[in-house]
């Protein structure tokens, strides 16, 4: 299950990173335009929401799970729990993660383990890593993002957008409301992945979410 659970974690991070390479544009200096325009607008919303909590479902390389997200300040903090259950050789695995974010400050933590990682990154305020309820069509160009039109999921207007990279064997479409990603669909490196979420509640969600448990060990770097 360890195993299963890197593999499907060093996906994820490099899904990520095709997208966000494929949205970098320099500017003058040669800094991302992406952080220099994020930074700029320090009222950006990852979510269309004060508060609350998404629940999802997912799957990449033939692994599902159930994330639930918790988020607070419009995205500012946010905990992503997921469970992942399977039976391998007749015995059953679970691993239970947790991903706290709140500004800079990001923990990766394995509940199972009690161990975890803690660094400071710049979060990203969409998939794309652009504010995409501003982005120009001359910036979705650039980005190999297309506009493919509207469409109304679990009753949100979202826009639908699909992302091509030939260079890197990636072809994702998402389906947003705001910066909040409702629906992905496609295949990175060959390999299929989908999310997808199920129910969205606009309540606080429980502040101990956004703590670091009290029995784990974490590394800094």
């Amino acid at each position: 299950m360890k195993t299963k659970s890197i593999l499907i974690t060093t996906f994820c991070l490099v899904l990520i990173m095709l997208c966000a390479c494929n949205g970098k544009k320099k500017s003058h200096d040669g800094q991302d335009a992406s952080v220099t325009e994020m930074k700029a607008d320090i009222k950006a919303k990852k979510y269309p929401f004060e508060k609350g909590i998404v629940y999802q479902k997912t799957s990449a390389m033939g692994i599902e799970s159930n994330p639930v997200v918790y988020f607070d300040k419009w995205g500012e903090w946010e905990a992503t729990e997921t469970v992942i259950e399977m039976e391998m050789m007749g015995q059953k695995m679970v691993t239970r993660e947790i991903e706290i974010t709140k500004g800079n400050d990001y923990w990766k933590i394995d509940l199972e383990e009690k161990t975890g990682v803690h660094f400071n990154r710049p979060p990203a305020i969409s998939p794309m890593g652009m504010d995409m309820e501003k982005i120009s069509k001359e910036m979705l160009g650039e980005m190999n993002i297309e506009l493919l039109g509207e469409e109304t999921f679990l009753g949100y207007p979202c826009k639908k957008y699909r992302l091509q990279s030939d260079k890197n064997s990636l072809g994702m479409e998402y389906l947003l409301y705001g910066n909040l990603m409702m629906k992905m669909k496609g295949e990175a490196m060959g390999m299929p992945v989908t999310t997808e979420v199920i129910k969205i509640e606009t309540v606080t969600p429980p502040a101990e979410k956004f703590e670091v448990p009290a029995d784990v060990e974490i590394t800094k770097y």
